[in-house]
């Protein structure tokens, strides 16, 4: 049965708000002021009015969430009001917030905020009842603020004891409440027919009980005979458990596709006793689910539609039990819709299988917890252009003249099946000639996306996510089209936005990085790359989604995304909450149009750098502002009244200092400033910073960090604490005495830089390196020594006295000239996973690691070394599962007994001796012959002449070694 487009508008109306975001927002900025208020600012407002307000907005984000999954046309537009409603409260505020006038009133803006919500209370207490009494509360709040202090506090205390009732009230109405909405959501849930035939996603494939039909073979099998050959040999292996299979992918990437194929196999139908497919989808029934199963196996009386759940899994079981049998359950997206029903699969060592395909990685590894997971993954090139050319033209060859512009056309697709498809049933019927051809080569996401079915298939995944993932996604349409993401950036601009709630027990940070892998988990985001640690370091965002986000976020009044072939800005565009600009002349443009009062939250720049403009004044609310590819030559002095600042990335040119009066910027939780030119310069970084108490990033290119210990500026040194600091990165000669430390000693994430020169005369004692044990919560380390040790002959002889704290995960040594022995220090570490070794990092001919050293290391790297005898056996990094060898030109050979470790994955060697590259080929033979297959060995070299690899470097030793003598 199909789902009528009531159904779906429900779904998607009410799914589309954006009012978890703006109240999550909205509390963000009052939690914020509660506990730092600006000392800037001259507004003062009670403590309690805050609090209450909270915590009204807290019960609303409660509220949104439980009906998060329910469907009523009522809650929708109640959604719409109170998205609309938080926007302005906060827009009130934060432009309050942003007035230094002494004269300001405290208690008028309030009012303001609270008058945006009162209506928004009187619209929900039709459907929450509890919500009057709240409604009551802000309008004697309200009466409130107009009465002096004495009035104030005793009425305070008369809205704590309505607060309790309200409260208790809300507990005994909640399940109440829970059950109405529940009710109205299975107004619109599909019934299954008599036959146990029903579909709720309009689906062309098999519907639960469905036909046996043999597929089309060009619509599923193409480009995917790898995936069908291991779904049926999973099938079909010996093992005689019950076993399920999971396939898992994201939406149109042809899960039920391949499924189809297997099911509808002669062999596979022979193979079975019984099958049966039945179609879970979002919203379901266990009892239809039931009945969907016992359809496709046998004929159901009007008996048996009688039966209560237990009883038709009774009938189920039995009915299986004793058989060999295959179900396939398509399209789920519930672990609770498998908890309900895999208990009625009998295992009787006949050999069952079942198939489940879902979107949600979380969902498989759950129900397949000792079974196989199939990770579906997007065509390469040449198959994307086999699927094309089947759809387009069967078994007949594709004109010559076509070629090309059609495999321009499947690479368009990114390797989506169901894009290929579209496109492929839309040349099927134009006209073959290049012109109409080239038509759709520049039009391929907007042609998929205006395919109703498509789109539909696409936007199940985004009506499913999470209130709290629904921002984050939107988000990324703020990155243009194959644009690789940075993960480390993505995650601070959401924290900086305020769509991430922390979590007690992790920070901020810890909370953005489990919603971009939950987002990939959902195939919502795709990984390019990983970082050595084994965590997201690029991603990216499929067109065809990116489309979803863009379209989906301007109706929201989220985002606004000026693309680079787009040349106005369109009326609205200053009403969004976000401006992103890709075109690099659009800047100055942007600025003259702006109103006076802009309410942007933020302003982001990608793309080739943008020409620089003088002019932010008008943009007062801005909480982020990406302005790394804008040319500045010197700070912009405009960018100090954005006193609501979160994030700010710029890039300068000129070798002027950053003003000490960056630190209005007193909300400020990410500071980025780039170098843009090539030389090496120092910056002091003004002692005000010690003022920016919520900073939690810091990242600026060559800046000495300075003590605040004794200097001359307005603040307390007890003050003087960055407590929030979590990366300070791009930092020289960082001194660490007790007064530096104890001011950063939450920092988790270090990168300093020091110049020999600067300590010629007082030596490295002053720098206190041993004094880095104290920072118990840093996880990663990269040190340098710049210029290295090659190019500074008594630079060997200074020794370093480096100390790490047990913390450590990840740590990179460049340049400290080392001796191997001395990396006991290094090696004793317990927790360290990554170990990067750089320009002469240690210095030595032989290295030799003491026994119980390296204990969970996992990635290692030696770049840039003059070691040629390495003594090591498969006990001495027992965890090592990466080695990678950059220009190690005198190294002799790698150890052989690591060629015996049970954990060694990849070798990777650039620009090493042949007898180097030789010991790597023996390990990969003595892997291959332990089972190892999927062991790695790679070996580049950007040397043409080999022979020149081999002999220069050592001439350049020899000349080294001179000089030190």
């Amino acid at each position: 049965m199909h789902v009528g487009s009531s159904y779906l508008y429900h779904i998607e109306e009410r799914l589309d708000t954006m009012a978890y975001a703006a109240l999550n927002s909205l509390a963000m900025t009052l939690e914020q002021y509660l506990q730092n208020p600006d000392p800037y600012s001259n507004i003062h407002v009670e403590k309690r009015l805050l609090e209450s307000l909270l915590g009204k907005i807290e019960f609303l984000l409660v509220f949104l969430k439980d009906s998060s999954d329910k469907s009523n046309e009522r809650i929708a537009c109640l959604e719409k009001r109170i998205r609309d409603a938080a926007y302005e409260a906060e827009d009130i505020i934060d432009l309050q917030l942003t007035n230094q006038s002494p004269s300001t009133r405290c208690t008028s803006f309030w009012i303001k905020a609270i008058n945006c919500l009162l209506p928004l209370f009187a619209g929900l207490k039709k459907d929450v009842p509890e919500l009057e009494s709240y409604e009551k509360e802000m309008k004697l709040r309200k009466y409130v603020l107009n009465l002096e202090n004495e009035d104030m506090r005793i009425m305070a205390e008369e809205f704590d004891s309505i607060t309790e009732e309200v409260e208790k009230f809300r507990d005994e109405m909640g399940s109440n409440v829970t059950e109405e909405l529940a009710d109205s959501a299975m107004e619109h849930v599909p019934k299954i027919d008599k036959f146990g035939l029903y579909d709720l996603q309009s689906r062309s494939s098999l519907r639960a009980g469905g036909s046996k039909h043999a597929p089309d073979p060009y619509n599923l099998v193409v480009g995917i005979s790898d995936d069908l050959m291991q779904i049926k040999n999973h099938l079909t292996e010996e093992s005689s458990k019950l076993q399920v299979i999971s396939i898992v992918g994201m939406g149109g990437i042809g899960k039920t596709t391949l499924v189809t194929s297997v099911y509808n196999d002669p062999y596979i139908m022979y193979h079975f006793d019984m099958r049966a497919w039945v179609t879970v989808s979002q919203s379901y029934h266990t009892r239809n689910i039931l009945l969907g199963i016992l359809g496709s196996i046998t004929s159901l009386t009007d008996n048996v539609y009688e039966e209560r759940d237990d009883q038709l899994g009774d009938r189920l079981y039995k009915t299986l039990i004793g058989t060999r049998y295959l179900i396939v359950i398509d399209d789920i997206w519930d672990i609770h819709a498998w908890e309900q029903v895999k208990r009625i699969f009998p295992d009787d060592n006949a050999g069952s299988r079942i198939i489940l395909t879902t979107r949600l990685a979380e969902i498989a590894e759950y129900a397949s917890s000792s079974g196989p997971i199939h990770q579906m993954s997007l065509l390469d090139e040449e198959k994307s252009w086999n699927l094309l050319h089947a759809k387009v033209f069967g078994e007949q060859p594709c004109p010559w003249e076509l070629r090309g512009i059609g495999e321009k056309i499947a690479l368009k697709c990114k390797g989506l099946p169901l894009s290929l498809v579209v496109i492929g049933g839309i040349l099927s019927k134009t006209n073959m000639t290049q012109g109409a051809w080239g038509e759709v080569v520049w039009n391929v996401t907007s042609i998929v996306t205006s395919s109703d079915q498509c789109l539909e298939i696409l936007k199940l995944s985004y009506n499913y996510l999470p209130q709290h993932l629904k921002a984050c996604f939107l988000y990324l349409g703020v990155f243009p089209e194959d644009h690789g993401i940075l993960a480390s950036q993505l995650t601070k601009l959401w924290v900086a936005e305020g769509f991430i709630k922390q979590d007690p027990s992790g920070s901020l940070e810890v909370a953005a990085e489990r919603c971009l892998e939950e987002l990939v988990k959902r195939g919502m985001v795709l990984v390019s790359k990983h970082n050595s640690q084994g965590k997201i370091k690029l991603c990216r965002v499929h067109d065809l989604l990116r489309d979803i986000c863009v379209t989906q976020a301007n109706k929201e009044k989220f985002l606004h995304v000026t693309e680079w072939y787009v040349n106005i800005f369109p009326e609205g565009s200053f009403s969004q909450r976000r401006i992103s600009i890709h075109r690099n002349n659009m800047s100055d443009y942007l600025f003259r149009s702006t109103p006076s009062i802009a309410f942007n939250r933020s302003l982001i720049f990608i793309g080739q750098n943008h020409t620089s403009s003088s002019v932010f004044s008008n943009f007062k609310l801005l909480r982020v502002l990406d302005a790394i590819k804008v040319d500045f030559y010197l700070f912009p002095s405009e960018i100090l009244q954005l006193s609501n600042l979160r994030y700010l990335a710029l890039s300068m040119s000129s070798k002027r200092h950053i003003p000490a009066s960056i630190s209005k910027l007193w909300n400020l939780q990410t500071l980025i400033i780039c170098q843009e030119l090539d030389t090496l310069w120092f910056k002091d970084i003004p002692m005000e910073i010690w003022k920016m108490q919520h900073l939690r990033h810091v990242e600026i290119a060559n800046a000495c960090f300075l003590d605040p210990v004794g200097a001359q500026f307005d603040i307390d040194e007890k003050l003087a604490n960055l407590s929030f600091l979590h990366t300070l990165a791009g930092i020289m000669n960082l001194r660490f005495n007790e007064n530096m430390w104890k001011r950063i000693r939450n920092v988790e994430k270090l990168v300093v830089s020091y110049v020999p020169s600067v300590f010629l005369g007082e030596g490295w004692a002053e720098c206190h390196f041993e004094n880095m044990l104290n920072l118990h919560h840093l996880k990663t380390l990269k040190f340098r020594i710049y210029p290295s040790a090659f190019f500074i002959s008594s630079f060997p002889a200074l020794k370093l006295k480096l100390a790490f704290p047990q913390t450590l995960k990840m740590l990179t040594l460049s340049g400290c000239a080392m001796a191997w022995h001395d990396l006991t220090v290094v090696g004793s570490l317990p927790h360290l996973e990554v170990l990067k070794l750089r320009d002469h990092a240690c210095w030595g001919p032989e290295w030799e690691p003491n026994e119980g050293e390296f204990c969970r290391l996992k990635h290692l790297v030696l770049e840039g070394t003059n070691l040629k005898h390495w003594k090591a056996d498969n006990e001495s990094f027992p965890h090592l599962e990466r080695l990678i060898l950059r220009m190690c030109y005198e190294l002799v050979e790698i150890p052989c007994g690591m060629g015996e470790s049970p954990t060694l994955t990849v070798i990777e060697l650039f620009d090493c001796k042949d007898s180097a590259v030789t010991s790597a080929r023996q390990i990969l033979e003595m892997q291959q012959s332990l089972g190892n297959d999927g062991f790695q060995f790679v070996v580049h070299s950007k040397w043409k002449d080999k022979d020149s690899m081999r002999f220069l470097a050592p001439k350049f030793y020899q000349y080294y070694n001179k000089r030190r003598s």
